[in-house]
């Protein structure tokens, strides 16, 4: 049996490639595997760099986590230290894809602080630590939220106000989401943060 789920604050950061389905129509499957290799565990390694926790890869992108694995207070600002690093490492990656005539990869990140369930679940073959709860969702759908801002990266307002005073943001139009009764603010973490 699992052991309990204890309650921790931190950050999640939702990571999704655009358009991966597009990328990989009718294409034999080993293809995005090389490409899972190529850019998802690149990408998943500069969250490591940032002492983060890749929680699971989704195919498209991944869930990654900052301050329940390792104990830190500081995990807003890492979380999003991590998203700049992965902006910057896209741009090396697109650079090798265009020589090699490879299309263009976009991504979007959405990060969310709060309190959240850390835990274990276990069947037969299986036994995963992840976080759940509503931050985690939150932080989901504030990235599905890049796609209608155009944007590249958004932070929800608890993250912002974590951390507001060291980098450049702009504030978003509200917006609602599914789940909430209120409209949602969120923050562009915008490409002037290098």
């Amino acid at each position: 049996m699992a052991a309990d789920a204890i309650k921790k604050t931190g950050s999640i950061l939702f990571c999704d490639i655009r358009n991966f389905t597009s990328l990989f129509d009718e294409r034999d499957p080993i293809d995005a595997v090389e490409f899972a290799n190529s850019v998802l565990a690149v990408l998943g390694e500069t969250i490591e760099d940032y002492n983060g926790v890749v929680d699971r890869f989704t195919g498209d992108g991944f869930l990654a986590h900052f301050g329940f694995l390792h104990d830190t207070d500081h995990h807003a600002l890492l979380a999003c230290n991590a998203a700049i690093s992965l902006r910057k490492k896209l741009t090396e990656i697109n650079s090798a894809r265009y020589f090699k005539d490879e299309s263009v990869i976009t991504i979007g990140v959405g990060i969310n602080t709060g309190v959240t369930a850390y835990c274990e679940i276990e069947t037969k073959q299986l036994n995963q630590k992840t976080v759940m709860g509503d931050t985690v969702n939150v932080a989901s759908r504030i990235e599905q939220m890049t796609k209608y801002f155009m944007v590249d990266i958004l932070v929800s307002e608890s993250t912002y106000h974590e951390v507001s005073n060291q980098f450049i943001f702009k504030s978003m139009p509200l917006k609602s989401i599914p789940g909430k009764k209120y409209p949602v603010q969120t923050y562009w973490l915008t490409p002037l943060n290098q």
